[in-house]
C-alpha cells in the first residue's frame, strides 16, 4: 500500500488539477456537451500505471496505451511473466507479443490478454472509461458530479469511480478511475479491482 501511494503522489505531480469553480446549473446539459466533446478525441498516446488486485493477489504495471481511431497499441510491463507484453489491435484482429518475442492472436486483445497472462483487465470498456464516458452499446448506469462529469457508473459488471479530474491540453479527463467486480474462479468467489493513474496524455491530433 505504502508503494501503491508513492507512485499516486510522483504521477500526480505531472498534471494540471482542475481549479475550483462553482457547480454547473445544468448538470445534464453540461453531460451532453462533454459527450459531444469528448467523443471526437480518437488519437492518443496515454502514460500511466495500473494497480490490479485479484484475491489476495496485487502488483503495479506501467501503461502506454497508443490509439489511432480503431487501431491500438498497448504497452504492459510489470511481473507478466517475462516482465512485459505488447497487445496490437487493428482491422485484422489483435496480437499479443510476449518479452521473448513470441506472438499469440486472437479477435479480442482483451480476451487474448487473459488467456496469455490471467490479467482481468476491460481493456474494451477502458477504452471509453480513460476518456470518462460510458462504453457504446453497453446498458450503463451512471452517476454524475456537479460539473456534469461521471462520478460513478455501473457497466459490463464493473463497478467504476472516477476519483479525480485534471486538466490534459484542454481537456477535463480522469486522472484516477477505480474499477472493481467480483469473479468466480473455481468455484469461488474472488474481488478484481484495478486502479488506473494517469500520468500523460499527448493528442494526435487538434480539437476541432
Amino acid at each position: 500500500m505504502r508503494l501503491f501511494l508513492f507512485i499516486l503522489a510522483a504521477l500526480l505531480a505531472g498534471c494540471a488539477a482542475t481549479p475550483s469553480r462553482p457547480p454547473v446549473a445544468d448538470v445534464d446539459a453540461a453531460w451532453r456537451e462533454r459527450q459531444t466533446v469528448l467523443a471526437r478525441v480518437t488519437d492518443w498516446d496515454l502514460r500511466g500505471r495500473v494497480a490490479l488486485r485479484t484475491g489476495d493477489e496485487g502488483f503495479h504495471i506501467s501503461l502506454q496505451w497508443l490509439r489511432e481511431a480503431g487501431r491500438h497499441r498497448i504497452d504492459l510491463s510489470g511481473p507478466l511473466g517475462g516482465g512485459r507484453v505488447r497487445l496490437i489491435q487493428n482491422e485484422n484482429g489483435a496480437e499479443l507479443r510476449d518479452a521473448d518475442d513470441k506472438v499469440y492472436r486472437d479477435s479480442s486483445m482483451q480476451r487474448l490478454l487473459r488467456r496469455r497472462t490471467g490479467l482481468e483487465m476491460p481493456i474494451e470498456g477502458m477504452n471509453f472509461w480513460v476518456l470518462g464516458l460510458p462504453a457504446p452499446g453497453a446498458a450503463a448506469k451512471i452517476e454524475l458530479d456537479e460539473w456534469g462529469r461521471l462520478k460513478t457508473m455501473q457497466q459490463q459488471g464493473w463497478d467504476i469511480r472516477f476519483i479525480e479530474y485534471a486538466d490534459y491540453d484542454g481537456y477535463e479527463l480522469p486522472n484516477r478511475v477505480f474499477a472493481k467486480r467480483s469473479s468466480i474462479d473455481d468455484g469461488s468467489e474472488k474481488m478484481i479491482e484495478i486502479r488506473l493513474i494517469v500520468e500523460k496524455w499527448i493528442f494526435a491530433k487538434a480539437k476541432s
